[in-house]
């Protein structure tokens, strides 16, 4: 599931939203554990944002305040495995946009 979930990542990456949005519906229904609903509810925010957002970016979102938010997630002693994969979407997702500045 994380591989599917960073697929889904780098459409939101290009530009893709139409097709990350319908990939992410089709994996709703292939969820085994609670870490892949925390990766996918992740990865399904991101795309809502850039959706909503003005020009296709997030700007309020910048790859470092990503790490923050997502090594705070981490760093909690209440985080589950919902929280770790929510957590490691959002890495994921502040790699590749480092990547691409």
């Amino acid at each position: 599931m994380r591989s599917e979930v960073n697929s889904v990542l780098e459409m939101i990456g290009r530009g893709e939203l139409d097709s990350a949005k319908a990939r992410l519906q089709s994996l709703q229904h292939e969820l085994k554990s609670e870490r892949d609903r925390g990766s996918l509810l992740a990865a399904s925010g991101i795309c809502g944002s850039i959706m909503r957002a003005k020009e296709g970016t997030m700007q309020s979102w910048e790859p470092t305040r990503l790490e923050r938010a997502a090594k705070s997630i981490v760093a909690s002693q209440f985080a589950d495995d919902f929280d770790q994969g929510y957590a490691e979407a959002m890495q994921a997702y502040s790699k590749l946009t480092q990547r691409t500045v």
